[in-house]
């Protein structure tokens, strides 16, 4: 039992002491060791002219659309287009039952046929009647110088002079007559001419070079007058149709030649139209671009490149230069081998550039990249 204790009282002061032990052991040394600056791209604050520009989406319309439409009323007879065919300026597309259009010509015609059949005719009875009152007037004064020496009655010379009035009043009709005819043949002519453009108008043609859009009417329905019947459009050039604030209007010109996008294709377009008073509800001006249709269709999404007022001799540094922090603009200064974080103030985007209103002097050395990883009073490497 007493040997059972002292064991016991062995084992409790060896775990004591092995304790003890390690209690009391020293530390590891830290091993501190100096941390190596950053290295960072250090340029100068430099002037430049800038050209700046704003890229606007608008959407591709075709050149030239027509939407054709009777101009007189009827039951369709042929229907010749179908949407998705080209046409030539002058096809027949679609036409209308054209009986009665032709009756209605025919009839005119006729009338001014007989119109001039009856100024011909009232022309050679003026000529007639002119020479027979040029007679009878002469034979009027051979008889009054007979009567004058009582050679024959004078009851002749009256009935003479009678035939003479009637004479000259039947003249004279002939001669309202011929001067009305004039009229009333260009009255008939004019009919003539309304019935042949009614006549013609019972068939659509196409305007213009171009591709059916859509196609209105089916054979046998009847079309009233204006009614849509179909549409055509041309692709051969599409227009980007664009709406634009007047700070961008006012860099533009009519012939200018800009930067299109589609797509990631890079083409080049003609500005052919400009809006020069604003519309009043929107206050934009309209605008629009041409480009080749060579590749493109109409309905997608185009991107124009516009250029805006030149600045020249403006004071910019990178976009990598600019910390953008709290909804406001900061860059790093280099003073000595550390960076100062500066507050800027810096205008529109041109490029890979900011344009510096306000913050900086020209001549002054900036971090030009990676300012993220930097923070204010940060010790540095320079890299020119």
């Amino acid at each position: 039992m007493s040997s059972f204790k002292l064991s016991l009282g062995i084992i409790f002061i060896s775990a004591l002491l092995i304790g003890y032990l390690i209690w009391s052991k020293p530390l590891p040394e830290v091993d501190l060791q100096e941390i190596v600056p950053l290295k960072v791209l250090i340029g100068t604050v430099q002037r430049q002219d800038i050209y700046p520009f704003e890229t606007v989406t608008g959407r591709l319309n075709p050149q030239k659309t027509a939407k054709l439409h009777f101009e007189v009323s009827g039951v369709v007879q042929k229907r010749l287009a179908e949407p998705g065919m080209k046409v030539s300026a002058g096809d027949f597309l679609i036409s209308l039952e054209q009986a009665d259009y032709q009756d209605q010509l025919v009839q005119a015609q006729a009338s001014l046929v007989i119109e001039t059949q009856t100024q011909q005719r009232d022309r050679e009875l003026l000529q007639l009647g002119s020479k027979n009152l040029a007679l009878q007037k002469k034979e009027l004064r051979r008889l009054e110088q007979i009567a004058e020496r009582n050679l024959i009655a004078h009851s002749k010379v009256d009935e003479m002079r009678q035939r003479v009035f009637d004479l000259q009043a039947e003249v004279a009709r002939l001669q309202a007559a011929e001067a009305m005819s004039g009229a009333r043949i260009q009255q008939q002519q004019s009919r003539v001419d309304s019935a042949q453009r009614n006549f013609d108008r019972t068939q659509l043609q196409a305007p213009f070079d171009g591709v059916v859009n859509e196609v209105l009417v089916e054979q046998g329905d009847y079309v009233n007058v204006n009614q849509m019947a179909l549409s055509i459009i041309n692709v051969d050039s599409l227009d980007v149709q664009l709406d634009i604030r007047g700070e961008l209007a006012q860099g533009l010109r009519m012939g200018h030649s800009v930067q299109v996008t589609q797509a990631g294709q890079m083409l080049s377009g003609e500005i052919v139209a400009l809006q020069a008073d604003p519309d009043m509800s929107t206050n934009t001006h309209s605008v629009r671009v041409r480009v080749s249709g060579e590749s493109l269709y109409a309905g997608a999404l185009a991107q124009v490149r516009l250029p805006l007022a030149a600045q020249m001799s403006a004071l910019v540094i990178p976009v990598t230069a600019v910390l953008n922090q709290y909804g406001s603009a900061y860059v790093y200064m280099l003073e000595d081998n550390r960076v100062n974080l500066q507050e800027v103030k810096v205008g529109k985007r041109v490029a890979n550039q900011y344009v510096v209103l306000d913050g900086l002097q020209e001549g002054q050395q900036i971090v030009m990249r990676d300012v993220v990883a930097l923070a204010n009073q940060q010790v540095v490497t320079v890299q020119y």
